[in-house]
């Protein structure tokens, strides 16, 4: 089957069915150590991409098992040519091969067969400068991990670099991923796997581009002993004219969008050993979780909450007071460590609780025992962050880096996190707002989706008065909701109010703030303000007889935040957004007037967003209105180019200028 080029995942299970003879060894490998094309050397540019410092022209990969000693190993053959285009480009001159260490050598790997070269064309042949094997050295990055570093000679702009290498494996049970797309374009990307009967794989295929090439075939050779063949399927995959994974504004992790394939061991058929599943069930994850030390079995261990909740349960009746007290007590006395953990890196949340510090497991599973303790039903919920990247369908618990709290209450799901100090009740952080979490409970196990709400929101209300001497004095109220309001709280208060006043006037060197009020910043039930009197100096420019001034003044959009014309991922910010802006001019009494912005309205297709732009003249004032509202959380790439000019539009209004003539 052909995977959805869509930024899901998509899974291919491997069988040993038969899908034809095995063809591979009549298809040659697409380069050859040694053999460097005169047109590689000949090319001064990428023109799918001209900016392209450097590209790949090819990488070719081969795993392949054997056994010694009747164990498994894997054989990982890699062969990789970059062309170098720009001086920019030179830093892809030095290379590092990972590999891993252990004390038991069956579990070893080892780097053989290293060759590396640099080509350049001189006098109009090709010349090339190779490594020796005192030009490799190894550097210890782990316990386990060590890299192999090398840096190519010779490099100039127009090189060619190549270098090829082999790796053996006590590994067999964990396969590399191969990764398609790396920071520069690729030419030719290629994998080939021939993966014995003993070993069925589910492979994962991520990618946005298709398959140029995707063949299974099957064979026959000598794995074990010289005087049988044993079966294996042959996988082949390409993709070509693979474009730079580069870093996009608004974009959680590249890792989602990478093209690349991922292996899952599902079971072995070893000899003397049997079938082995190593697949798992949501229901045997489930309870892996649940009869854990540090996961299911710590939540019985934060003895505290029973006598907390005695007293929390005394100060109201209602269900969600009741459910916001809960959680408001874990949040203001336990402080986040920083670390997104699924299990507790503490045998005993008593302690943890004495200490008041723990990581993200340890606290919410503190809130799942509290609100427990409060009559509620409470479990906890397992997900992947934004950076940890999209979750999958997959049963594999690594793919989860964060445990937070469930709790259903009159047909719905509430979903907490009281390591955000500074958030309401049912409102997760940014970075666990990723599509959907896993509910952890013996009986129902299920999927939960993560809703992307509410809108974040902020709005900046002026009254302003035009004076002499280039000045617009006034008050600026502005208050923010949702998640506007927890980055403005965060600002405040983990900085201290008078140093948040303070660097904040300091970060205003065109105006004079002679005060600031911060409102509602520590009641979390409330909306939280800044209000503002100020002095804008040299806020207009005077010509003849007239007066310049920008109305958005400091608050507008200045700068479109998407450069690039197109865009491969999609536009990812969490949760809808909406910000706006109204401000009233008093003008002077001897000036009319002349022009002044006229009114805009930009829609997004499918009513996916709106900006508004209004300059309205009163009696002796100037009204200006801007509103931008994005309603979805995620835009698509075939969304990106609407929202690319909508941002332009912003830009050249917020610019526009009110002219005044004297009277």
């Amino acid at each position: 089957m052909t995977p959805k080029c869509t930024f899901h995942k998509c899974i291919l299970l491997i069988t040993c069915v038969l899908l034809g003879f095995y063809t591979h060894a009549q298809t040659p490998a697409p380069i050859t150590f040694g053999k460097v094309d005169l047109k590689d050397l000949q090319m001064k540019s990428y023109p799918k991409d001209t900016a392209a410092e450097a590209v790949v022209l090819c990488d070719y990969g081969e795993y392949s098992y054997y056994f010694g000693k009747d164990l498994p190993k894997v054989i990982y053959r890699r062969h990789v040519r970059i062309k170098i285009l720009k001086k920019s480009g030179f830093g892809y001159a030095s290379q590092k091969i990972p590999y891993f260490l252990s004390s038991n050598l069956d579990k070893a790997e080892s780097i053989d067969h290293l060759e590396a070269s640099t080509w350049n064309l001189e006098n109009g042949n090709p010349v090339s400068y190779s490594l020796s094997d005192d030009d490799f050295f190894d550097e210890k990055a782990g316990n386990t991990l060590f890299y192999k570093k090398f840096t190519f000679p010779q490099v100039k702009e127009g090189s060619v670099l190549e270098y090829t290498y082999e790796i053996e494996s006590g590994l067999w049970y964990r396969l590399r991923n191969w990764n398609f797309q790396t920071s520069i374009p690729t030419l030719w990307s290629e994998l080939r796997a021939e993966i014995p009967a003993y070993f069925d794989y589910k492979i994962t295929m991520n990618s946005l581009l298709p398959l140029k090439v995707q063949e299974t075939k099957q064979g026959t050779r000598n794995f074990m002993r010289s005087d049988i063949r044993d079966p294996f399927i042959a996988y082949r995959f390409a993709i070509e004219d693979i474009p730079a994974l580069k870093e996009e504004p608004f974009l959680t992790t590249l890792e989602n969008y990478r093209s690349k394939l991922s292996f899952e061991l599902a079971v072995t058929y070893l000899p003397n050993q049997g079938k082995i599943d190593y697949s798992q069930t949501w229901e045997a994850l489930n309870e892996t979780l649940l009869t854990s030390d540090y996961f299911g079995k710590q939540i019985k261990k934060y003895d505290e909450a029973q006598n907390i909740a005695k007293i929390l349960k005394t100060q109201t009746k209602d269900s969600l007071a009741l459910l916001t007290a809960a959680y408001q007590y874990i949040q203001n006395n336990m402080q986040w460590d920083g670390e997104n953990e699924v299990f507790t890196s503490s045998a005993n949340l008593n302690k943890v609780a004495e200490k008041g510090l723990g990581n993200s497991a340890e606290i919410n599973l503190m809130l799942v025992r509290l609100l427990r303790e409060c009559g509620f039903d409470a479990n906890p919920m397992i997900l992947s962050t934004r950076e940890n990247g999209l979750p999958t369908d997959l049963v594999l618990l690594d793919r989860f880096d964060f445990t937070i709290a469930h709790v259903s209450l009159n047909g719905k799901d509430i979903l907490l996190d009281a390591t955000s100090k500074y958030a309401q009740v049912d409102l997760l952080p940014l970075h666990c707002l990723n599509e959907k979490g896993r509910l952890i409970v013996r009986k129902n196990s299920r999927w939960i989706p993560i809703p992307t709400r509410p809108v974040s929101r902020k709005v900046s209300l002026l009254e302003m008065s035009i004076l002499p001497e280039q000045e617009i004095k006034g008050n600026i109220n502005v208050s923010y909701v949702g998640h506007e309001a927890v980055s403005f709280r965060s600002a405040v208060l983990n900085k201290g109010k008078e140093d948040f006043i303070s660097n904040f006037k300091k970060n205003k060197p065109n105006q004079n703030i002679s005060k600031v009020d911060l409102v509602a910043v520590d009641s979390l039930g409330k909306m939280p303000e800044m209000k503002i009197q100020t002095v804008y100096n040299e806020a207009y420019t005077i010509a003849g007889d007239r007066i310049y001034f920008t109305p958005m003044l400091d608050l507008g959009e200045e700068t479109n935040p998407f450069k690039s014309p197109i865009r491969n991922y999609p536009v990812e910010f969490g949760v809808p957004q909406e910000e706006t802006f109204s401000a009233v001019y008093k003008i002077p009494a001897d000036y009319a007037v002349e022009e002044m912005p006229k009114g805009e309205s930009v829609t997004l297709p499918n009513n996916g967003g709106r900006f508004d732009f209004r300059a309205t003249l009163l009696e002796g004032e100037v009204k200006v209105d801007s509103k931008v509202s994005l309603k979805k959380a995620l835009y698509s790439s075939e969304e990106y180019g609407a929202l690319r000019e909508l941002y332009n539009r912003i830009v050249v209004k917020h610019a526009e200028q009110i002219i005044l003539k004297k009277k």
